[in-house]
């Protein structure tokens, strides 16, 4: 039985392929450990969660949603034992205190022996409630029940009150965009409104991040009009965040635009988890993570009324992307957002933008409801008939019995060998050395076979009839 080892699976691929990945996941026999933040990629594929907390690993069998449940039902249940608990000690210790009261009014050693006994009882408490204490519980010893962490070091967001744009924030009209020979855009309309939360969605390549670029006048259009709405300020998260010097440290880059005291900036920076002498890291040090919350702090220190957002959550861990969507929740203008996490789609989107066709579709709703349409649109599609290809082109040369015999015979040939490939490629997939890129170039290919077979199979049937 093979083991694969996946590290962040889903941070590179496009919604489609993400999908096929689940889906190939869930049919593979061997054991997979997942490394990732993707919260709806866990869901649909996991079947166990192992959290690694305060250097202590827990297991919670489901996915992440069963996780999510059990760990908050596991905290209560934590938090009503340590509140008996610290009853019980309120209580021993009042016992100790008049033990030891009873002890000096009436000269009572024994009752001087019965506090101590007790206080030892209470000194010797252990400091955990882990399941390897279960020896020692049985003893009858006293086990300290730690009073549950709720709330944990994260990321403080917040807005400052700002005038509002006009109606009309994101507008684009007649907007067309080509690389050489590769359509981008061609006659796409779209209209954002203040207040919007919209999610822009599409396969790699598609022209997500392009659009953006036109928007922020980073790229020309070929044709058309973008433009942002009057009274717009606005704030962009690219997904490839860059500093203007690597050489500064965490303070110097945040205090290089704004002018703000070193105690100040440094009381600002802690609320985007930069605390004590992080601050004098070196941005080329960071992390992924920590170029998107430095570069946050820079963004939301300024006026703005407009976020436009390329993937904010890909290098986020899963607390960190949960403050932000508390801190996008209370945002009071419009939030314009790239994202491939269907998850934070959920939460944060109310309508998705689809780049289909060269063009813009809205749907007015999350992913959810986007998912919906399609599945529907897919199943409609499932039904309609086949229309049957047409006739076969006939030789004027050569008699009409044996190029038929000829072109079947050819048909035949061609669906075999497609069979062969295609079996050679699931022999590849089913390869637990191969990587998960490799994998999504390999089922690319196999979908091609398998519409290539399709076409192959009807002309060869079609012979046969």
């Amino acid at each position: 039985m093979g083991v694969s080892v996946l590290d962040e699976p889903t941070n590179h691929l496009d919604m489609d392929s993400i999908e096929w990945l689940e889906g190939y996941l869930k049919a593979y026999k061997g054991i997979v450990i997942i490394v990732s933040h993707d919260r709806y990629f866990l869901d649909n594929v996991v079947t166990k969660i192992v959290e690694v907390e305060d250097m202590e690993s827990i297991t919670y069998k489901g996915n992440y949603s069963s996780y999510v449940n059990q760990k908050e039902e596991n905290m209560l249940e934590q938090f009503h034992q340590y509140k008996e608990q610290q009853k019980q000690i309120k209580t021993i210790q009042k016992n100790v205190k008049e033990l030891r009261d009873w002890a000096t009014r009436v000269d009572n050693n024994k009752f001087f022996k019965r506090a101590v006994s007790l206080q030892k009882k209470l000194d010797k408490m252990k400091s955990s409630d882990t399941e390897s204490n279960r020896a020692y519980r049985s003893r009858g010893q006293y086990i300290r029940t730690e009073k549950p962490k709720f709330e944990r070091k994260n990321m403080k967001l917040n807005f400052k009150e700002t005038e509002r744009s006009g109606n009309e924030t994101i507008k684009a009209e007649g907007l067309s965009k080509s690389f050489e020979d590769k359509v981008i855009l061609k006659d796409a309309d779209l209209m954002i409104n203040f207040g919007e939360r919209v999610a822009l969605i599409g396969p790699n390549g598609s022209g997500k991040t392009t659009f953006l670029k036109l928007l922020l006048g980073e790229e020309c259009p070929d044709a058309g009009v973008v433009e942002l709405g009057a009274n717009v300020m606005v704030a962009y998260l690219p997904q490839k965040i860059t500093f203007k010097n690597d050489e500064f440290t965490v303070l110097d880059c945040f205090r290089e635009d704004v002018f703000l005291a070193e105690g100040k900036a440094r009381e600002y920076l802690s609320k985007f988890m930069f605390y004590g002498s992080s601050v004098f890291k070196k941005v080329k040090h960071l992390s992924g993570g920590e170029k998107i919350r430095l570069s946050l702090s820079k963004l939301l220190y300024e006026d703005v009324n407009l976020l436009i957002l390329d993937e904010p959550t890909n290098h986020l861990d899963i607390d960190s992307i949960e403050t932000f969507e508390e801190a996008m929740e209370e945002f009071k203008g419009t939030i314009c957002f790239i994202s491939h996490d269907r998850y934070f789609i959920n939460k944060i989107g109310e309508r998705v933008i689809a780049i289909e066709d060269n063009a813009f579709k809205s749907y007015p709703g999350n992913y959810n409801y986007y998912k919906s349409v399609k599945d529907e649109l897919t199943q409609q599609a499932i039904k309609e008939p086949v229309v049957k290809s047409g006739k076969v082109k006939k030789s004027r040369n050569i008699d009409e019995r044996k190029n038929m015999e000829y072109e079947k015979d050819r048909a035949r040939a061609k669906v075999t060998s497609l069979e062969n490939e295609i079996r050679e490629i699931d022999l590849a997939m089913a390869d637990s050395r191969v990587h998960y890129e490799e994998l999504n170039k390999l089922y690319c290919r196999k979908e091609e076979l398998s519409k290539a077979m399709d076409g192959a199979m009807e002309l060869w049937v079609s012979f046969n009839n």
